[in-house]
């Protein structure tokens, strides 16, 4: 495996960043088979920068990555940072304030461009500025304003997380034994995707965001008025749409949508046709997967696309997965030819954020599957 570690874990919301940290830069090497003739590659994370709360708890983290792409004779490396603050810990500043608790919700953003002299030793103990910040992502993992329920800061939450160098994959659950009605399953990616074989030179630009959320993401036309993250019309807030740091051209925190192998989408979700009518097809109930055919379910990569510059890259060790005839949590193993190892066992995740970046793709009833662990046979 040696590029990536699989952690399956329970936290609090109040502890979640706490967590997040130890799992994240907790370790020196990705995890690797000798035998398999792989070689260690060590952990590039680092915590550069946190505040914690007068029970040691961290509510704000910033964290750096060193991305690594192109090929192995000839590597470009690149730093970035991810920024997360705990609203379990720290109120988030909004008009009207929300007449709950927000318990289940992260800010998260990308940041670019460190001002000032690079530092010596980490973390820094000075709040870090930088010269780009991008529109803030909400990530949110239970209807907060939900009644009744218990949920409330202290209660459990499930994380899956896959750390690589280049990015971090993770979901997160409220746990349904608090309240069966209240949770959600959301997905966040941040960092850089798998680039074609035609541009492993983007680098520079190559770092994306996305995360889901409850609560509704500003429209432009409320990013425009702040005026803040305005980055021009098409800026990505990062639940609908995939926040890519910069475009080929330069153009920064732009609107990025997912693109898949997928048939059409649902009765009702899909175009339509002046003289066909509704162009979704309605799955039968028992069937379709796995296939009469190859007794197998059909996966597919999940690529990036801008509408102006066209397909960039994809998803990194994350695969998009039909909802139909498959449960939460369920594994899905691939047969891989050209590997060191012969299986790779991605876990699924039946994402339900009403905000979620599938709800501008081909097919929005598509769930994400993220690398668990390789299989030497």
């Amino acid at each position: 495996m040696a590029n990536f570690k699989y952690v399956e874990t329970i936290t609090t919301s109040q502890d979640l960043l706490t967590k997040l940290k130890e799992e994240v830069t907790g370790f020196k090497s990705f995890p690797f088979e000798s035998t398999a003739s792989e070689t260690q590659e060590q952990n590039l994370w680092e915590v550069f920068y946190e505040e914690k709360d007068s029970n040691d708890r961290v509510q704000e983290l910033i964290l750096r990555g060193v991305m690594t792409i192109g090929t192995q004779a000839s590597p470009i490396t690149k730093k970035f940072y991810v920024s997360f603050i705990n609203h379990a810990l720290v109120p988030r500043v909004v008009a009207p304030v929300p007449a709950y608790e927000e318990h289940s919700t992260l800010t998260v953003q990308l940041l670019e461009g460190l001002e000032g002299s690079e530092p010596t030793t980490l973390p820094v103990t000075t709040r870090p500025t930088f010269k780009l910040t991008g529109h803030p992502v909400l990530y949110q993992w239970a209807l907060e304003n939900y009644t009744p329920t218990d949920r409330n800061k202290e209660k459990p939450v499930y994380m899956y997380v896959n750390v690589m160098n280049n990015r971090l994959a993770m979901v997160l659950v409220a746990d349904p034994a608090v309240n069966f009605l209240d949770y959600k399953k959301s997905f966040l990616y941040a960092g850089a995707l798998k680039p074609f074989k035609y541009n492993l030179n983007d680098v520079d630009g190559n770092v994306m965001l996305t995360a889901g959320a409850v609560i509704e993401e500003p429209d432009i036309s409320q990013i425009a008025k702040t005026g803040t993250y305005y980055y021009g019309q098409y800026t990505s807030a990062g639940n609908n749409t995939l926040q890519m740091l910069k475009t080929k051209s330069g153009i920064e925190f732009q609107q990025h949508y997912p693109s898949f192998i997928t048939q059409a989408p649902p009765k009702g979700k899909a175009y339509l046709d002046p003289e066909l009518g509704d162009t979704g097809l309605e799955l039968e109930p028992q069937g379709f997967q796995a296939s009469k055919w190859t007794s197998k379910y059909h996966l597919s990569p999940i690529y990036v696309v801008h509408p102006y510059e066209g397909y960039r890259g994809q998803f990194d060790n994350c695969i998009a997965v039909t909802k139909h005839n498959i449960l939460h949590l369920d594994e899905l193993i691939i047969d891989v030819e050209g590997k060191s190892w012969n299986q790779e066992v991605y876990r699924y995740f039946d994402t339900d954020t009403a905000q979620n970046f599938m709800n501008l793709s081909a097919n929005q009833r598509m769930g994400v599957a993220i690398l668990k662990e390789v299989r030497y046979l």
